[in-house]
């Protein structure tokens, strides 16, 4: 079965550590001009400590990010950065819809990857980060989230499914080494 045409495919550097995001061929948002820079224009409020267990790094252009190890704990720790980031960046609107998501695609990272899980969040629309969020979540395994629809008695099989579903934009990234999955949320939910 071939992929839906609304994932977007691209290489990418495996997590650890987080490249930075102008020295990735294809990590640009595929619906800007050629040539333009990924994080153009962007400047932001600080970012709040890094959690015990989480590796961290905050980037004077508004980029937030962290790596997490393979441990079913990270995706707490997961929850409770991007949801202190949200809130530094006035965020608020959509900062638990974001935080479900995240605890979703962090999951899946644990479920089927081997190895360290890379969380990123970018405000969109300028330094105030009017325009929303775009939050990333990359791990080893080079294959692609399959999107299904799960059996009614399945435990699983949801989690893409309500990505697709909530995020204004959403996609993958897959190179030899890894993959990202990401999406997009408005400021206003």
């Amino acid at each position: 079965m071939s992929n839906p045409p609304f994932l977007r495919h691209a290489a990418v550097t495996p997590f650890p550590p987080l490249p930075d995001p102008s020295a990735l061929p294809g990590f640009g948002d595929p619906a800007a001009p050629a040539g333009t820079p990924p994080a153009a224009g962007l400047s932001g409020p600080a970012v709040p400590a890094v959690p015990a267990g989480a590796a961290g790094l905050a980037h004077a252009a508004g980029l937030a990010e962290w790596t997490f190890p393979a441990d079913p704990g990270c995706v707490r720790t997961a929850r409770a950065v991007v949801r202190d980031t949200l809130r530094t960046w006035h965020l608020d609107p959509v900062t638990d819809l974001a935080v479900l998501l995240v605890s979703e695609l962090v999951t899946n990272s644990l479920r089927y990857a081997p190895g360290p899980v890379g969380l990123r969040l970018r405000p969109l629309g300028g330094p105030d980060a009017a325009g929303g969020v775009r939050v990333e979540v990359s791990d080893p395994l080079p294959v692609p989230p399959l999107l299904r629809t799960a059996a009614p008695d399945e435990e699983g099989g949801r989690g893409l499914l309500l990505v697709a579903s909530a995020a204004l934009r959403w996609g993958t990234r897959c190179g030899g080494m890894g993959k990202t999955v990401w999406f997009e949320l408005g400021s206003a939910g």
